[in-house]
């Protein structure tokens, strides 16, 4: 299964719902799972295939064998470009004209803003964790408030990261999700368990960024 392909179903949502409550049932931290079309708009790679496209229908057009003129060249020109410039922005595979580095750093911004959207940094104990997937980019990305990460470090969201990327590709994404979530619950659990007055502080359901069919 390839990231762009991937879409949640109600189901799904329901079982990572669910096991962001189970997860959550042995410790005071908070687990937020978000995902998203796209971390940017990346509108110069629409201007550029918009054209390189208004290009090639000039190109063709004059070597066409037909009576050629100015304004026919014109209206190809503005033609061609106003129907690339309105479709380029849905085809995945412009990501080809975008650097991996600048995806990468794309989507972490973005992940820090739904850090920051979603109420996790307003946990009690500084222990929520943001699980946030990018599907243009092909990205994961897992944060850790500054409570839990300091116990866990960069290289545990790395393995976390890694159940997720290992689902998306062998066509088990919901599994590989919640497998990711349960880890972060375990971690959270060993150093932050479940207080008495302990209360569910973010709502357990899924953000679903990504446009419906």
């Amino acid at each position: 299964m390839a990231f762009g392909k991937f879409r949640l179903t109600e189901k799904d949502r329901q079982a990572i719902a669910g096991t962001i409550a189970s997860a959550e049932a042995t410790t005071s931290g908070e687990i937020v799972f978000a995902v998203s079309d796209a971390s940017g708009k990346y509108r110069y790679t629409v201007l550029q295939l918009a054209l390189a496209g208004m290009a090639a229908a000039a190109a063709v057009y004059l070597v066409t064998p037909v009576h050629h003129s100015i304004g026919g060249l014109l209206w190809i020109e503005v033609l061609s470009f106003a129907l690339l410039y309105s479709v380029a922005p849905h085809l995945r595979w412009r990501r080809w004209l975008i650097t991996a580095s600048e995806m990468r750093a794309r989507a972490r911004d973005a992940a820090f803003m739904e850090f920051y959207a979603s109420g996790l940094y307003r946990t009690r104990d500084a222990n929520g964790v943001l699980i946030y997937l990018s599907l243009f980019e092909r990205q994961v990305v897992v944060l850790g408030d500054r409570g839990i990460h300091e116990k866990m470090g960069d290289r545990y969201w790395d393995e976390v990261r890694d159940l997720i990327i290992g689902g998306i590709r062998s066509g088990a994404a919901c599994k590989g999700i919640c497998e990711a979530i349960e880890r972060c619950g375990r971690a959270l659990a060993q150093y932050f368990p479940r207080k008495p007055d302990d209360v569910n502080e973010l709502p357990d359901t899924v953000i679903d960024r990504t446009s419906k069919p």
